[in-house]
């Protein structure tokens, strides 16, 4: 990871956009109380082919397909072939529960350089206590075994840290060890958001985080870790399912613009905060 970091450009010496974060729905099968994603609403479904030419259009290297679980859109496969076709890397990013359904309906995952997938526990209990009741380990894993079995996709492991599951994280590194995914990305617990109603139990202090994102990281080797904390996470680039172009700020997102009404790579160029985002991106360094 230290080695292909450093082959990239330094922090705002191109005005190429590294990653662009499409919230392809506001609607998730999931209700998880630490969530950051858009608050469910009723999608313009008509303008999605409108945003896919926007940032087909883009300079953005990674398109990341997110919400929302972005499976319950019947035509995410076929937008992720759309932008990998022009030469983008996509990355689809999902609880996993829907995966094996999708699958067998004839979802193909080869329209995706890499998949990345959530897992907040070792336990079933402890993955629930985090994602809700209906949340099924079993499905997680099985649907990680598939994406590892998928020739020419990349695995990536999401999980998100919070005081719920910190004494859990030495158990969980260990399952993300055996299944050897290519990434494994460990967040700081975010209080952003309206649906993050689950402040009062989640939250976690920054020095805690990163002791607990360096024992993981160490038990999980060889396994590559990207950790991210609370402020680094605000290195987002977002396309919301109205098109518009937001940027994480405090406990909430910055409206920079509208991709629908003007290219994405000006907005990009005169407003967003480049160096954040790019040093924030510079794990998909494992997709090159």
């Amino acid at each position: 990871m230290t080695e292909a970091v450093d082959t990239l450009p330094a922090a705002g010496a191109r005005a190429v956009i590294p990653s662009v974060d499409w919230w392809t729905t506001s609607h998730c099968n999931l209700t998880c109380d630490f969530c950051y994603g858009p608050v469910p609403g009723k999608d313009p479904v008509e303008l999605r082919y409108d945003i896919l030419q926007a940032i087909q259009a883009s300079s953005a290297h990674v398109v990341t397909f997110c919400g929302g679980e972005p499976l319950l859109v019947k035509k995410v496969g076929e937008y992720a072939g759309i932008l990998r076709q022009c030469g983008k890397s996509t990355v689809l990013n999902t609880n996993g529960e829907l995966l094996r359904r999708r699958l067998d309906q004839g979802f193909r995952l080869d329209a995706f350089t890499m998949v990345g997938i959530s897992i907040e526990g070792s336990t079933p209990e402890v993955h629930r206590a985090m994602r809700g009741e209906k949340a099924d380990l079993a499905e997680v894993l099985a649907a990680a075994r598939l994406v590892a079995a998928e020739p020419g996709v990349s695995l990536k492991f999401g999980t998100v840290v919070s005081a719920v599951n910190s004494e859990d994280l030495p158990a969980l590194a260990r399952i993300v060890r055996d299944l050897a995914p290519d990434i494994w990305r460990l967040y700081q617990y975010s209080g952003r958001g309206d649906q993050n109603i689950g402040r009062h139990r989640h939250w976690l202090a920054e020095g805690r985080f990163r002791r607990l994102a360096a024992e993981a990281a160490e038990l999980a080797s060889p396994v590559p870790t990207a950790p991210s904390n609370e402020a680094e996470t605000a290195g987002c680039l977002i396309v919301d399912p109205a098109g518009n172009v937001l940027q994480p700020s405090g406990a909430g997102y910055f409206r920079l613009g509208n991709c629908l009404i003007e290219p994405l790579d000006r907005i990009w160029t005169e407003r967003s905060a480049q160096s954040a985002i790019v040093s924030n991106k510079r794990w998909l360094s494992v997709l090159t």
